[in-house]
């Protein structure tokens, strides 16, 4: 029951029409009743796994402060030494545990084929059984893990109502491809919602205009190059250079419009209910270098690997070359969450020696901007920041769409040794899966999401709230000119497939 579905079209207005109307003291009740039926609908076995790693952590979570309690209020510096070691003990234990589910899951056909790989001869090593990654593990794991990290350093109060802290785990609107939600941030609004006033009409119409607008950004525009990339990816071997480049400049823009449409139908549809979802983009396309293409993108994932991974590694705290090699860890550990294959490892990998390298080389770029005068804020300046920094991210995004890192290299030396140039004037470009007409069309949409992403990057505002502050016949125009566009021009048929969204193959 994807956010596409038609099945998720007529769930969710039952569910809404429900929670508007229940009294106040059931509506955790309600939403963990609907979370878990919408969750059993991608995997019957699926839900076993998620209650499991959510009675651990809440249980591991009471022991964590209850520890931590002790340890405050010992007597003697023996007893305070005993409820420091039993803190550990339940940290790391319950951390395992949660990490070991995840790795059985995830990574053991991975594992196992990199084992037969290095194995002589015939032999092989293989399970009796096939293991299938419960759908959002990847991220409801990362979650819990943050929530016991800041109930250990005492950040956050436990959980105690086992219903409040079920509905933080598995939240529907983000179960399956996020926002990776902090427990600070979330629990807090899980235990005022009984006292919300939900008749808010700006509230509901706010959401609303999100969810159109990522069904928008799904429908009409990811969708769309879905089906011009699969062509190009698919058969890289017949194309050249430009069809190439054409074909990884299409697959970036197609993941931000797929993944920021998703977050943005989860965020409208928890707006309608009083929730606030965490911000997943800021206006990535915007970015001037690696490390600020980073703090636009997939926000809550980086954030989450910077306070858990980067900083208790040391951060910057331990010298220059020490902070370097944090970096790579960080973004190797990304590479190897998005997917148990080379080809996301190497993708982490690249990313963290694009901002090693931008680290090292800043005082000399610096000091040669000094010597030339060069006029660091001017829009041609910043203009060649953001290119480069475009197409740096474009080219690392090929190792995503290829089925393996040799492909994406393979891909790579075509692109730079196939020149074709020619293409682009003899009409060759419209036989990529897309008519001319569908292209011209995709051209007013991307260009209407950069200029949505330029209101948010210039003005700091979402859609949402810059349509509240215009006129109302425009602000209906524009709503039912996307709403239009969605059911006219998104792509359906026999061959569109609606569960299609990319981050769900990531878990």
């Amino acid at each position: 029951m994807v956010f596409t579905s038609y099945q998720f079209l007529l769930f969710l207005p039952v569910v809404l029409a429900l929670y508007f109307v229940i009294p106040a003291s059931w509506r955790v009740s309600w939403l963990l009743v609907v979370s878990c039926l919408f969750y059993m609908n991608f995997h019957p076995g699926a839900p076993v796994i998620l209650a499991l790693v959510t009675g651990v952590s809440w249980y591991a979570g009471i022991c964590l402060e209850k520890a931590s309690v002790m340890k405050a209020e010992g007597a003697s510096g023996q007893a305070e030494e005993g409820f420091g070691q039993k803190s550990r003990t339940i940290w790391r234990t319950s951390l395992l545990f949660i990490l070991f589910v995840f790795v059985v899951f995830k990574y053991t056909d991975f594992i196992l084929e990199n084992i037969n790989g290095i194995l002589p001869g015939t032999e092989t090593v293989a399970l009796p059984f096939s293991l299938v990654a419960p759908v959002g593990i990847s991220y409801y794991t990362f979650q819990v893990i943050s929530y016991l990290a800041d109930v250990r350093q005492g950040k956050i109060q436990a959980e105690k109502h086992i219903l409040r802290y079920a509905l933080y785990v598995t939240f529907f609107p983000k179960i399956i491809s996020g926002p990776i939600e902090r427990a600070e941030g979330f629990l807090v609004q899980i235990r005022e919602c009984r006292q919300w006033n939900l008749w808010d009409g700006r509230r509901v119409r706010d959401g609303l205009v999100l969810m159109m607008w990522g069904y928008f950004q799904k429908l009409v525009i990811a969708d769309r190059l879905a089906i011009l990339t699969g062509e190009v990816f698919g058969h890289y071997q017949s194309y050249g250079s430009v069809e190439l480049f054409v074909g990884a400049a299409a697959f970036y823009l197609q993941l931000y419009a797929d993944f920021d449409g998703y977050t943005n139908i989860a965020r409208g549809t928890a707006k309608i209910m009083g929730f606030t979802l965490a911000e997943n983009f800021r206006a990535p396309f915007f970015a001037r270098s690696i490390r600020e293409y980073w703090g636009r993108w997939h926000i809550s994932l980086s954030s989450w690997l910077r306070d858990y991974i980067y900083i208790p590694l040391g951060g910057n705290r331990k010298g220059e070359l020490r902070r370097l090699l944090n970096l790579m860890v960080t973004f190797l550990v990304s590479g190897f969450w998005h997917g148990a294959a080379w080809n996301y490892v190497f993708w982490g990998v690249l990313h963290g020696a694009y901002e090693v390298a931008e680290c090292v080389s800043k005082p000399w770029v610096d000091r040669l901007n000094r010597r030339l005068h060069t006029r660091t804020e001017s829009f041609s300046y910043r203009l060649f920041q953001t290119v480069k920094c475009w197409l740096l991210v474009c080219f690392a995004y090929i190792f995503f769409k290829t089925p393996t890192a040799l492909d994406g290299f393979r891909y790579l030396k075509r692109m730079a040794t196939k020149w074709n140039p020619w293409v682009l004037f003899d009409g060759s470009l419209y036989t990529l899966g897309i008519s001319q007409k569908y292209v011209s069309m995709l051209f007013l949409a991307v260009a209407l999401l950069l200029l949505v992403d330029w209101l948010k990057y210039k003005k700091g505002m979402e859609l949402d709230l810059w349509l509240s502050k215009q006129c109302i016949w425009f602000r209906w125009s524009v709503m039912l000119g996307c709403i239009l566009a969605v059911i006219i021009l998104g792509a359906y048929g026999p061959d569109y497939d609606a569960a299609d969204f990319i981050y769900f193959q990531f878990n």
